[in-house]
């Protein structure tokens, strides 16, 4: 079973549609475009939509963030502690969990086990 993370806080228990593993076309339809793939902490897969974050040399707002996933990911947060320390100036440490050029995890995500696309392999 997968989990569908939703950017509202909200999220949806899915299993894939063949009942063995998601097809390609199945993830462009739940990210909502190109997907990317990024290992969590604890095994599992995350699948992201590749274009989703903002992009200022191209205009675009991108997705809006997701909270849910981006804890997941081991981002840092722009809650709790870290925030307060921003907000007095000092910087989180320069390294990051998962693609360097990502800040957040943006849109909808899909949560599954490496099983579930197995067909990356």
């Amino acid at each position: 079973m997968a989990l569908i993370l939703y950017p509202d806080g909200t999220s949806k228990e899915v299993h894939p549609a063949n009942g063995d593993y998601f097809e390609y076309e199945e993830l462009m339809q739940i990210v909502e475009g190109m997907i990317q793939m990024i290992p969590l902490p604890d095994g599992r897969i995350m699948t992201l939509n590749a274009e989703g974050r903002p992009d200022a040399q191209a205009g675009s707002a991108g997705l809006p963030r997701n909270e849910q996933a981006t804890a997941l990911a081991g981002f840092p947060s722009n809650e709790g502690p870290l925030a307060a320390l921003r907000g007095l100036g000092v910087e989180p440490p320069s390294y990051a969990v998962g693609p360097s050029d990502l800040a957040y995890i943006p849109g909808t995500v899909l949560v599954s086990t490496k099983h579930e696309v197995s067909w990356t392999e």
